[in-house]
């Protein structure tokens, strides 16, 4: 045998083990397409091919055919969940086939999100960057806001990290700086509960503030989800530390945190995220606070966005001399990775 049929019989060889492992897609016009399927959303499949430089995005409802080769995590209407693979068993209808081997049935229009789960590091993580400044001639003044995400997602677990810092300077102004900070672990349970573990930090000049660390545990449930919302709520015990600019007041504290999120997400290119958490206080009398924030997100080619943000703390019982009520505004362009 020469070397080149060696040659031909290995390509050939690699080129149908590679595409073996792709999956395959049929249009209702009988075109087929041979790739990856990265993700469904809000009814768009994103899939990748060996021959194209960018990721194709095709409507869901335009396929009589999908086999999908990998594990998924998979969300379905009424608030369920699964980990397996997909395929089509006739038009409008797919199975699902569980680690375990168990089949399952459903109505594709039962699925609205699903995306694989990578076992490389990197590809479960998603993060996001964004700046903004300010400066103004009349009395020197500069404003820098920074934010910043940090998400991570498995089968069972997800956890997401949230910054946001703001720097004021003017003359003869004392200068304002507030930082906050979100570490949120989650551990999915069935039927749609979840265990969730968070360490949250703020900063505050205007609250004379040094440092609050609150690290708390506790459970909740998604009440809601669907191709392009979520509404989730839960409740957790808190201990609390905080430092402020005269240490005599340094305290700690026991509360109860009841918080609720609602998410709305790839609507004509719009995110919107909102949280509320409310802490009365297990120790002290009578005394409790208020978190908001909200934030809105509008995608740009390439991977940019541009961001609104809104957050508010309240205390009904703050140090002497400071004000009940902080709020921030500020708006952004960033970039997010994955």
């Amino acid at each position: 045998m020469n070397w080149k049929l060696c040659f031909l019989l290995i390509v050939l060889f690699t080129t149908t083990y590679g595409w073996g492992q792709n999956d395959s897609i049929v249009f209702k016009n009988g075109d087929t397409m041979v790739g990856e399927v990265k993700l469904l959303e809000t009814g768009v499949l994103t899939v990748e091919t060996p021959y194209s430089d960018k990721d194709f995005k095709i409507e869901i409802d335009k396929l009589v055919k999908l086999v999908i080769q990998r594990n998924y995590f998979i969300a379905l209407t009424n608030n369920r969940r699964r980990f397996g693979k997909i395929r089509t068993t006739e038009e409008g209808k797919v199975s699902i086939t569980l680690e375990d081997g168990t089949i399952e049935y459903f109505d594709l229009t039962e699925i609205f999100y699903f995306e694989e789960i990578e076992e490389k590091f990197w590809k479960r993580v998603k993060a996001r960057i964004d700046f903004g400044f300010n400066l103004a001639k009349a009395n020197n003044n500069t404003q820098f806001t920074l934010g910043g995400e940090f998400g991570y997602k498995s089968k069972k677990y997800m956890s997401d990290l949230t910054i946001s810092a703001l720097t004021s300077n003017q003359d003869d102004v004392e200068r304002i700086a507030r930082t906050e900070a979100n570490l949120d672990v989650l551990r999915l349970l069935p039927r749609n509960w979840y265990l969730i573990g968070n360490v949250s930090f703020l900063s505050n000049t205007e609250q004379a503030l040094k440092a609050r660390i609150s690290p708390n545990i506790g459970a909740g449930r998604f009440f809601i989800s669907t191709s392009k919302l979520y509404l989730a709520g839960g409740l957790a015990y808190v201990f609390n530390s905080e430092n402020y600019d005269d240490s005599s007041l340094d305290k700690t504290s026991s509360e109860v945190k009841i918080a609720a999120k609602f998410s709305m997400f790839n609507v004509e290119d719009f995110d919107l995220d909102t949280n509320i958490k409310f802490y009365p206080s297990i120790t002290e009398s009578k005394r409790y606070r208020v978190d908001y924030d909200l934030n809105i997100k509008y995608d740009l080619p390439l991977d940019f966005y541009i961001k609104v943000g809104f957050a508010f703390n309240f205390d009904n019982q703050p140090v002497a001399g400071t004000p009940e009520l902080d709020y921030v505004l500020n708006t952004g362009v960033g970039w997010e990775f994955n």
